[in-house]
């Protein structure tokens, strides 16, 4: 009887120890962090890139853009889901409009970019862009901060910190070329002889984008001398060569200013200078020929300046070659 009773007493004490082992595992688990995972980068799929910001090209002068792309890619419900990126950034600044499906949960203070979205439930997305300008040319890193909670954790919280992070590239300006993202409601004047170099040329030739134009990627080019005239006129100067590239959405017009030296004008009366802008020849300037309402390319203004040189405004429908005539 003795015996039995230490026995059972002992398979007692055993098995205690066992389901007090087994509790404390199964609580060591549940208390232990519960890491769950935030997609945070520019790949719609959420396949690749994580983490890791891109940007649309940028001359030295211009903007850029980065779309950011969020996902909760776990099953489990997060909370507090927040982003901020300090406003300026080495050279580059964010601009504190935000673009993007979600871009109204962000908003901009003089110092910092935030992002607030709240509760992410499993396999949620939230996406918005960045408009970067640059101001020097070289290689900027951008960096953001990633906050959120597990809303599930028996601990607590868990609050997790994650980075995000890129590199912008920004390429030189030069006399003939410069690349910029052209924001939706924010004009872009893209003047390549802003880089210098361009002294001796006695054509300084601008492109401005309505404010209204679309996001989109410009690059301007001073080609060689005109060569081949419409039959009747005479030619001068350079030919300015404008590109949109595809998908760029430009209305209702783009804005040139082309400024001609007053020894390349010569004995040219401006009153008298018109343009060819593709295949059509733009008249030279009468009285409410480009009107309220735009419809046809048109020259708007003529602009005499006090070093001699006149600069020349046109309104074109599309982007094209443009040569000076007379």
């Amino acid at each position: 009887m003795r015996a039995t009773s230490l026995r059972r007493l002992v398979g007692g004490a055993v098995s205690l120890l066992l389901v007090g082992t087994m509790l404390l595992t199964v609580t060591g688990t549940a208390l232990g962090a519960d890491t769950r995972q935030l997609y945070v980068g520019p790949d719609p799929s959420f396949a690749q890139g994580q983490g890791t910001l891109t940007f649309t090209p940028v001359s030295a002068g211009g903007s850029s853009l980065s779309s950011v792309y969020v996902k909760n890619i776990d099953n489990q419900n997060l909370t507090h889901v927040v982003l901020t990126f300090a406003r300026t950034q080495g050279s580059v600044s964010i601009e504190s409009t935000i673009l993007g499906a979600n871009a109204s949960s962000c908003s901009a203070t003089d110092t910092l970019i935030t992002c607030d979205f709240g509760n992410l439930k499993a396999r949620a997305t939230r996406t918005f862009s960045l408009i970067l300008d640059a101001s020097t040319d070289g290689v900027a890193a951008i960096h953001g901060t990633v906050v959120f909670n597990e809303s599930t954790n028996p601990n607590g919280g868990n609050t997790q910190i994650n980075a995000v992070d890129g590199n912008l590239t920004v390429a030189a300006s030069t006399c003939n070329t410069l690349a910029t993202f052209i924001p939706p409601g924010i004009a872009k004047t893209l003047d390549p002889q802003a880089a210098g170099g361009c002294a001796g040329d006695g054509q300084h030739s601008l492109l401005s984008v309505p404010a209204n134009a679309n996001g989109s990627l410009v690059s301007l080019d001073d080609t060689a001398d005109i060569t081949a005239c419409p039959t009747g006129y005479s030619c001068f100067g350079k030919e300015v060569s404008a590109t949109v590239n595809d998908g760029a959405v430009v209305t209702p017009f783009l804005t040139w200013r082309i400024t001609y030296s007053a020894a390349v004008l010569g004995n040219i009366n401006p009153g008298k200078v018109s343009f060819q802008h593709g295949t059509t020849i733009i008249p030279s300037g009468k009285k409410g020929e480009c009107g309220a309402t735009f419809t046809k390319d048109c020259l708007f203004s003529i602009t005499p300046n006090a070093d001699g040189s006149v600069t020349f405004e046109l309104h074109t429908k599309t982007n094209s070659v443009m040569k000076g005539l007379h």
